[in-house]
């Protein structure tokens, strides 16, 4: 109770005022910001800044913001960097869960040399012995157990040789290590020494498999290849995560920059390539984990010359024909890996219409309609499903659960020899597990055995949404409008701070107009915050 005299002038400013002549309650908001208050306003969405004195003072003498110094903020890169934060609300790129190269492949350390070169793995770090944490040891050494801290020995065949050792009556082999100068590491820092069965450099196994692909990942007769070029440790794992969420961030970028229309952003052929992205689609891509990048959508040949370490080093690529912008980027199609989830989310972002059931509720299904295996029929999914499958169908050339493009040459519609692993007469292929239905769940299911997974249960005025890609949906939704009108509601709500009220429909058509007349980003954006709207105090 002593202090409680400190709190009064605390919960002054916190209680309302009474206003005079009128009933207690809040004072007045001034009805329109200031020119002061709109300069403040429009930096800090524009460009996420303050204005600095200089630029307050260069206003001091007019009667508003002049359109020149709006016009100036919308054409700055930091402009752009605040429509590209927007646009991470829209695309959730979030990568942090898929890991990139198999865990098989996956090198950790074991050891500490405190001769080694500051900062040679990682910023904190000052490693210098790995050891592969895959299964693929335990078939060879016996048990999970480290190399020898010495060098290792080999055979005049050029095979590692091994000594034996009985640990908790398990007889295991250990070998020794090789110095080996990794492609992720600086070339002017010491060689790691890595246990010599990890740093095996032969390009095909005694058993015939090809050491850069995954189907090698428990073949001990492959190692990671010449600078371990096959195998990854956790700072290439984290540099491709950002690298692939910021070749999005520069096509968006690069799109308001340069002034295009914003429909370009999701249907162009830009993208951007680093040190890691190339590194990976040249030799890391075979030997993917849960989520494959391949086939490639990408002609490696016609890459850069970047190494790993260049990750600082973009360079922009005009992609194949079959790209539908950052609808089809890696980070968009292994941040939603399945058909349906990349149509929901370009609904939702881009359309607003969200697939939600009716107000009302679904209707109660009996038995039969339940049990329904096409979700365009089937009571209590239909109503988003009718919707929702021909839409997904869009995304039917890209691989479900991955990134890779399903070229039609390559990949037909029907694959005869998928269908006739489906029904038994011979083991699927991992192409045919991967790209087409190879598993009926129920005999309505069974005529589509054999097909790309996009057709199962498609109509036949759908069909053509497969190959042409998520680009179609786009210009579907600028002919009707659904994209323009969505467009104007995120970006007002995004410089508002909040919905449209019922009232400021006409508005919005307004802002709706000027952005037609160009498509371009800033001209909607230049509608929104000139607008009276925009000047209330908020």
């Amino acid at each position: 109770m002593r202090l409680s005299w400190l709190l009064v002038p605390v919960l002054a400013l916190l209680l309302p005022t009474a206003v005079e002549g009128d009933a207690p309650g809040c004072a007045p908001e001034a009805p329109w910001l200031s020119r002061d208050e709109y300069l403040r306003a429009l930096s800090l969405d524009l460009r996420g800044v303050v204005p600095t004195m200089e630029e307050y003072e260069s206003v001091a003498a007019m009667d508003d913001v002049p359109a020149s110094l709006i016009d100036a903020w919308l054409a700055s890169p930091e402009h752009a960097a605040r429509v590209v934060r927007h646009h991470r609300d829209l695309l959730w790129p979030n990568l942090s869960n898929v890991r990139f190269v198999d865990f098989r492949r996956r090198l950790g350390s074991i050891g500490t040399d405190a001769a080694c070169v500051e900062g040679y793995v990682g910023p904190d770090t000052c490693r210098r012995w790995y050891r592969s944490t895959s299964s693929t040891t335990l078939p060879v050494r016996g048990a999970a157990v480290a190399c020898d801290d010495v060098p290792a020995t080999f055979d005049e065949d050029g095979n590692v040789q091994f000594r034996t050792e009985v640990r908790d009556g398990t007889t295991v082999r250990i070998e020794g290590w090789v110095e080996v100068r990794p492609y992720w590491a600086d070339p002017s820092a010491p060689p790691l020494r890595v246990c010599a069965f990890d740093a095996q450099e032969r390009s095909v196994s005694p058993s015939g498999r090809a050491c850069d692909t995954r189907d090698a990942s428990t073949d001990p007769g492959c190692g990671c290849g010449p600078n371990l070029a096959w195998c990854d440790v956790q700072d290439v794992q984290n540099a491709l995560v950002s690298s692939f969420a910021a070749d999005v961030e520069r096509r968006i970028a690069a799109a308001i920059e340069g002034g295009e229309p914003y429909a370009t952003v999701f249907t162009g052929r830009r993208a951007f390539v680093n040190g890691p992205i190339v590194t990976y689609y040249r030799q890391l891509a075979g030997v993917y984990d849960s989520v494959p990048l391949t086939p490639l959508a990408v002609d490696v040949d016609a890459l850069p010359d970047l190494g790993f370490r260049d990750s600082e080093t973009w360079v922009e690529i005009e992609l194949p024909a079959h790209h539908s912008g950052v609808l089809t980027s890696p980070l968009f199609l292994m941040r939603f890996q399945t058909l349906r989830a990349r149509a929901n989310r370009f609904y939702d972002a881009f359309l607003c219409e969200p697939f939600q059931p009716p107000s009302g509720g679904l209707p109660v299904a009996g038995e039969a309609e339940s049990r329904e295996a096409d979700l365009q029929l089937r009571a209590g999914c239909r109503y988003c499903h009718a919707i929702l499958e021909p839409a997904a169908a869009h995304w039917g050339r890209w691989m479900p659960q991955g990134a890779g493009f399903l070229d039609p040459a390559s990949f037909p519609t029907f694959a005869p020899e998928c269908a006739e692993c489906a029904r038994g007469e011979e083991t699927c292929s991992a192409t045919c597990s991967m790209a087409y239905l190879t598993r009926a769940l129920s005999p309505s299911e069974e005529p589509y055995l054999g097909m790309l997974r996009a057709y199962a249960f498609l109509r036949p005025e759908h069909e053509a949404n497969v190959d042409e890609g998520p680009a179609a949906l786009v210009r579907d939704g600028l002919a009707d409008g659904r994209f323009t009108e969505c467009s104007v509601l995120t970006t007002s709500r995004w410089l508002l701070g909040r919905p449209l009220e019922p009232d400021e429909e006409a508005w919005s058509r307004e802002v709706a107009s000027a952005f037609v007349a160009s498509f371009r980003y800033t001209d909607m954006e230049r509608a929104i915050v000139t607008h009276e709207t925009y000047r209330r105090v908020r």
